[in-house]
């Protein structure tokens, strides 16, 4: 009976003296839940406005079938895009825009970490003050992090989990010589390269578009998706991203979507930090932008290629040896567990004809696909129109087409809770903010254990 009435006695000093003593059990225990709780990664909403391209007749709709893919000359690119209401090329976008104001309205800066702007020194990131051994921001310039110290961030994509499995890829595009000396050097615009990709068994590969060549040259931008590649943004001007606000990494995104969006009718669930320059700053508002960040495993160099230069021979043989090298030990039986991810490019001459040389031997060697496929993620998009082969389902359904010229909408009503787990498979699980009262349901159920085992032994 003295336990009952001591039981009781708590039960209603609950919700008055007692409850605020014990208010500290609720602190204790909320920096945990926030890391276990699941968070709801929402479509753009601030694309709801955008429809797709205006001809939308020259463009895919849903993944095409092979039967459906030639290789041939691009389509026209006139009027496909209003240039003069995107920022100017190869610049960083001006954060007061009127568009990246109302996009920074909807997004949640409490989930962002108040890290300052990295700097650059000597054109090279400046690493000299930042604590590596600790690596509080899992800052990949400094110490190659991939698995965020945020709890709510899923780790980046970096690999392809099966053995023996290429997840072919492609920086930079779409690829156009700026200032070509002659039109023997435009030979290698494309759809060149994408014509090689048809002819090699209709091959296909994920493409990092940075914004700025979207709109310049969007005709190769639809082609790529008529294609069946799969798109990701690489930002707007290709910058060092955590040398940048974050009202900049807001502008250099959301103007890379738009560009995609208004284009090709699609809203990429992934992006890649240029230089792989990227700590959980700009990881946390690229999450909140709706994209996840993909980097790789292997890195090609192809990027230090210097076409027609006096040291290009030496280049390009340093980066055989690489290529050689990873077939050697896929041969001999001495590759890695897991699949790859290697770093090429499609934005010079030298890189185009290096991708032609090695794609047929890496073809032979390892099971070449787009990085999606090989994460068994059938949604590269939050279109859900858009589905994908996958190593499970290579041959999917084709979807209800979509009639209204956008090709499906991004926006604030299209939750898609992602699957799969925090590592490199598949679409990671993704978390929410707990609301108080869960911390308060969960404090009160602390407390009455507690308290109660107190009562117990002093009875």
């Amino acid at each position: 009976m003295k336990l009952i009435s001591y039981y009781a006695l708590f039960l209603v000093s609950t919700t008055g003296v007692l409850a605020g003593k014990l208010a500290t059990v609720s602190a204790a225990v909320s920096s945990s839940i926030t890391k276990t709780a699941d968070f709801f990664q929402k479509s753009p909403v601030w694309l709801s406005t955008v429809r797709g391209p205006k001809n939308a007749a020259q463009v895919v709709k849903s993944f095409p079938a092979d039967e459906d893919i030639h290789a041939g000359p691009l389509s026209s690119g006139r009027a496909i895009l209003d240039l003069k209401s995107y920022p100017e090329v190869n610049k960083q976008p001006s954060p007061h825009h009127p568009e990246v104001l109302a996009v920074l309205k909807q997004l949640d800066f409490t989930w962002i970490p108040n890290t300052a702007p990295r700097k650059v020194k000597n054109w090279v990131m400046d690493t000299t003050l930042y604590d590596a051994s600790k690596d509080p921001d899992c800052w990949w310039s400094a110490t190659l992090c991939k698995t965020p110290k945020l709890g709510y961030i899923p780790e980046d994509i970096s690999i392809c989990p099966q053995k023996g499995d290429w997840g072919l890829n492609f920086d930079d595009g779409p690829y156009r010589i700026s200032w070509p000396k002659s039109e023997q050097e435009k030979m290698y615009d494309q759809p060149r390269f994408y014509n090689f990709l048809v002819s090699s068994g209709k091959q296909k590969a994920t493409l990092f578009f940075v914004g700025s060549n979207i709109i310049r040259f969007p005709e190769a931008a639809q082609r790529s998706l008529n294609d069946g590649h799969t798109i990701c943004s690489h930002t707007w001007s290709h910058p060092q991203m955590t040398t940048l606000t974050n009202e900049e990494v807001v502008a250099q995104l959301y103007w890379t979507q738009k560009a995609i969006k208004e284009t090709l009718g699609i809203t990429p669930k992934c992006w890649r930090p240029p230089y792989g320059d990227v700590d959980d700053r700009v990881r946390a508002i690229a999450w909140q932008m709706g994209m996840r960040t993909f980097l790789w495993d292997q890195d090609s160099n192809d990027w230090s290629l210097v076409a027609n230069s006096a040291t290009s021979h030496l280049q390009v043989k340093m980066i055989d040896s690489y290529f050689e090298q990873w077939i050697k030990n896929r041969m001999i039986g001495n590759d890695t567990d897991h699949g790859h991810i290697t770093l090429q490019h499609e934005n010079s001459n030298a890189t185009i004809l290096l991708s032609e040389k090695w794609l047929p031997k890496i073809q032979a060697s390892f099971r070449v696909m787009p990085i999606h496929q090989c994460l068994n993620d059938p949604h590269p998009y939050w279109e859900e129109s858009w589905i994908y082969p996958t190593l499970d389902n290579p041959n999917p359904s084709k979807p209800k087409m979509i009639t209204d010229g956008g090709s499906g909408s991004a926006n604030g009503d299209n939750i898609q809770v992602t699957k799969g787990t925090e590592k490199n498979e598949g679409t990671s699980r993704v978390k929410r903010k707990p609301d108080d009262s869960y911390l308060n349901s969960f404090a009160l159920k602390v407390t009455v254990f507690i308290t109660s085992t107190v009562i117990f032994w002093n009875i």
